[in-house]
């Protein structure tokens, strides 16, 4: 593929990316609250807008990132490869970012990577894409950062994928930080945060 036939990344590649990090961080830093997206960069279909941020924002070149099929295409991992240095890591188990569509979330969070007790920081971060955010459903988070609960509902999260990340959460201080990315908002959930299902 030809650099000329590549998506553009950020229209400004320092500014835009220092924003959408600090967008990020204080997603995992506020679980459960949904953010908007203060800029934007070409999406290759069939990534959406809050994922690509994430990617140019947060991998580089010693980032392996994983996409699922449905996501995958010669266009984006060029994509990627040109805009970040990061490598396209075929084996999600070795992936340090999983990018994938939110139903897939039990089947994806079996195998990532929790770190190990020596370097719990070594876990993976999940990505999952997610059509927006419902008012109703989902979940109820405490924990770190939120000052009493905060409720969460990312469309499409099926119940396993729910009892999925409770499980991710008991694991504690190992385990996957959870990344929702939307068309136009973010939100996280960290492995530190306490998961309680709500009715529809």
């Amino acid at each position: 593929m030809a650099i000329t036939d590549l998506t553009p990344g950020f229209s400004d590649p320092v500014r835009d990316a220092a924003v959408s990090f600090r967008i990020i961080l204080d997603a995992m830093a506020r679980p459960g609250e949904v953010k908007s997206l203060p800029v934007v960069a070409p999406v290759p279909a069939p990534l959406n807008a809050a994922a690509v941020c994430v990617a140019l924002s947060l991998l580089d070149s010693d980032t392996p990132y994983w996409l699922a099929p449905d996501l995958r295409n010669d266009r984006i991992i060029g994509h990627l490869s040109f805009h970040t240095g990061a490598p396209f890591e075929p084996d999600y188990k070795k992936a340090q970012f999983a990018f994938f569509p939110v139903e897939d979330l039990a089947t994806v969070m079996q195998d990532l990577s929790i770190g190990t007790d020596e370097y719990p920081d070594r876990s993976a971060t999940a990505v999952a894409l997610v059509a927006g955010f419902g008012a109703t459903g989902g979940v109820r988070l405490t924990g770190p950062g939120i000052e009493t609960a905060n409720d969460l509902s990312p469309v499409g999260v099926t119940p396993a994928g729910w009892k999925a990340l409770e499980r991710n959460s008991i694991l504690f201080p190992l385990g996957v930080d959870i990344l929702f990315a939307g068309p136009e908002s973010l939100a996280a959930i960290p492995r530190s945060t306490r998961l309680t299902e709500l009715e529809a």
